[in-house]
This record gives C-alpha cells, sequence and structure tokens, in this order.
C-alpha cells in the first residue's frame, strides 16, 4: 500500500524511506517554438513597428549573432511566456529572413503560474492556449494565428518531485559519469565566470543530437539560479525534470505521419505520445537498471560473477569512485589488461551500474532513470 499510494510523506519519513513522486501535470509539454519565414520587405517592416510600438528596452539588437546579418530579441509578451526574436541571416549576398517565437504554454494560459507547471495534458488546455495566442498578437502587427506559423520544435518533459534533495543529487552525479550514447554529443555550459559554469554543469546533463536534445535537470536550482521564483512561492525541496527537445527534423516527420501542419493537432499527438517518448529515449540513453553503494556491488559481485571476471569488475568499481566518466575508467582497465567488452557486459547482464553512488550515501541501492521514469509513471518510487 505504502508504494501505491501518493502523499505519504510524513509516513516515508518516519520508516526511513525516500520518495520521487510524479508532479501533477504528468508527461506534457513545457515549450515550443513556431516560425514564420518574411521576405525582406516583411521583416522590415515588423521589425521597425515593433520598434516603435515597443517600450523601451523591451528590444534591442542581439550582440552575440554571428556572421553576416542581425537578430533581434523581444520581451515584449515575455510575462506572458512568449520570447520574439526577429533573425536576418546573410549567405552570399543572399538574406533568408525569420520571425521566431518561443511559447511557454503554461505561462500564456495563465501569466501568474509558477515556472514548475507544465502545459496541462489536454485538449481543452491546446485550444485555449490557441486563442489566448492570437488574443495577445492581435494588436501587435505580428501575425497572430497559430496557423500562420510552422512548428519548430515542442519539448516534452517530465517533473518528478522528491522530498529529499539528497536522492535527485546523487542521481544527477552517477548520471554525469555514464557513457555518452550513440550519435549524441555531451554538452557543457560554458562562460568566463568558470565557477558558474561548474555549478551549471553539476546541476544538468545535457545530451545533443542534429535532431534530438536530452536534458535531465535540477529544475529547482534553475529557478532559484534565474531568478525565476514567485513571490512568496514555497518551492519543493527538488524538482528533477527530464525533457526531449524535439527539433524542426523530427517535427517534420510527425506532420508527413499525421498528414497535417495544423499546430493544435501536432501538440495533441506529441501530449499523447510524450510519456513513451520519454520513457523511451532515455531507456535507450541510460540503460543501467540500478546503482549501488560500493561494499554493496563488490558484494553482488562476489556472489554471481565468474571467477575470471571478478577481479576486473571489482577493479572497474574501484576506479569510478574517483574517475569522472565511465569512458575513462574502460581506457584504465584496458590499459591494466582487463577485458573491458566482458566485464561491461557482465554488469549488464546483472542489469547494475559499474558506477557506484558514494560510500556513504544514504541508501545503499537506487534505481537508474530509466527504470525510474518507467515506474513513476504508474506509482510512488521509493528509497529506503
Amino acid at each position: 500500500d505504502l508504494v501505491r499510494s501518493r502523499g505519504l510523506g510524513d509516513v516515508y519519513k518516519r520508516q526511513g524511506v525516500g520518495s520521487f513522486q510524479l508532479e501533477p501535470d504528468g508527461f506534457s509539454i513545457h515549450t515550443l517554438e513556431v516560425v514564420k519565414r518574411l521576405s525582406n520587405k516583411g521583416y522590415k517592416r515588423i521589425r521597425d513597428r515593433i520598434y516603435q510600438q515597443c517600450p523601451k528596452g523591451e528590444i534591442y539588437s542581439d550582440r552575440s549573432w554571428q556572421g553576416e546579418g542581425e537578430r533581434h530579441r523581444c520581451k515584449w509578451f515575455w510575462r506572458e511566456g512568449l520570447r520574439i526574436s526577429l533573425e536576418r541571416d546573410v549567405h552570399e549576398q543572399v538574406s533568408t529572413c525569420y520571425l521566431r517565437i518561443a511559447v511557454n504554454p503554461r505561462k500564456l494560459l495563465d501569466p501568474s503560474s509558477s515556472y514548475l507547471g507544465i502545459l496541462p495534458p489536454d485538449k481543452e488546455s491546446i485550444r485555449t492556449m490557441g486563442k489566448k495566442f492570437t488574443l495577445l498578437l492581435k494588436d501587435s502587427g505580428l501575425p497572430c494565428a497559430l496557423n500562420a506559423y510552422q512548428l519548430s520544435r515542442v519539448d516534452l518533459c517530465v517533473n518528478i518531485r522528491c522530498d529529499t534533495s539528497k536522492l535527485f543529487k546523487e542521481l544527477l552525479r552517477v548520471m554525469r559519469k555514464l557513457p555518452t550514447p550513440p550519435k549524441y554529443e555531451r554538452y557543457y555550459y560554458k562562460d568566463s565566470d568558470i565557477k558558474a559554469a561548474n555549478r551549471y554543469n553539476k546541476h544538468h546533463v545535457t545530451l545533443k543530437h542534429r535532431s534530438r536534445e536530452l536534458v535531465v535537470y535540477d529544475k529547482t536550482y534553475q529557478i532559484m539560479e534565474n531568478g525565476l521564483r514567485l513571490d512568496e512561492e514555497k518551492l519543493p525541496k527538488g524538482i528533477l525534470r527530464f525533457e526531449i527537445h524535439e527539433l524542426r527534423e523530427r517535427v517534420s516527420k510527425i506532420e508527413k505521419k499525421l498528414g497535417t501542419t495544423d499546430i493544435e493537432s501536432l501538440l495533441s499527438y506529441y501530449i499523447e505520445e510524450s510519456e513513451k517518448y520519454i520513457t523511451r529515449c532515455f531507456g535507450r540513453a541510460f540503460p543501467d537498471e540500478r546503482f549501488m553503494q560500493p561494499d554493496t556491488l563488490n558484494e553482488l559481485i562476489q556472489k554471481v560473477s565468474d571467477a575470471g571476471l571478478r577481479e576486473g569488475m571489482i577493479r572497474l568499481v574501484m576506479l569510478m569512485t574517483r574517475t569522472k566518466s565511465l569512458e575513462k575508467g574502460e581506457a584504465k582497465l584496458c590499459r591494466e589488461g582487463y577485458d573491458v567488452e566482458a566485464v561491461l557486459a557482465k554488469f549488464r547482464e546483472m542489469g547494475v551500474s559499474p558506477i557506484p553512488l558514494r560510500k556513504k550515501f544514504c541508501a545503499k541501492t537506487m534505481l537508474g532513470p530509466s527504470v525510474l521514469l518507467q515506474r513513476i509513471a504508474h506509482r510512488n518510487v521509493l528509497v529506503w
């Protein structure tokens, strides 16, 4: 009963149990981006009108733009969840112009809502969002119908509440050591302030592919770090957010599959499929089923592994207590003459990661992200 019930935080604490709990909005959409290609004449007309209409300081030229051309960012409707940019890219003296709008649908529905919130997963929320988009932009001089644009990106996400920050911080720590999946590149935030960059990377795991991005991060930290907490808002101890960013190439395939470019129809599809997308993509990227403390992991190795592999497996666990990535641990193990592929295959067969939890961590074992996502959709996940 404890495993299947929700809202039993006090009971859990009394019995020495931590829990991961699904936030009420479940699996849904956090952000979407729409884009409209403009003629040179249309671009100049919209740019000039926005500069005339916007309050001072609400629109500015983006100095980080590289190469020829220009980009202007507009904060006109940022309180309602819209981030507007005008882009003119020049390549071999040919200009290509775009109007791009990133939409936080939860803020569009209710500007007073918390940045923790995501789009409620129902068709009525999508229809209301489309109407509010039109009303908001009606007198702005910008195209105000959602279908005047093309869906260029959609971010699927799920928020998982944790009743103790120790649990998800440790999960992020061991995930940072996991190998980068095939076809992805691991992204690290860089900044002139090295300490700030290190803080960011400590709370984020980001994998990039040309058509998709996977992100896991500490949402509570991000809200506090960026000054997004609302007045008198009481944040939970920890929210772990899993996101998938479906870029234009992926969206285009779904348009062909459904036979439509209607944005509300596309969003309905993505909401319906969000749980499947998130569990499948993170399951492929992070297949490790369980993490264990070193002593517990070594006891399991002694019990179930073959004598010929035992020494190499225990050695890899020891290396991973202080090595920053599994790839580096594998390289060291190989140089020492061990059969790395056989060692890793045995860990996979056992369903455990060679990356250990901290020795003094509050739990001896913890589920990996793939199993956590599969189970959280149906019940709380407990950690004793």
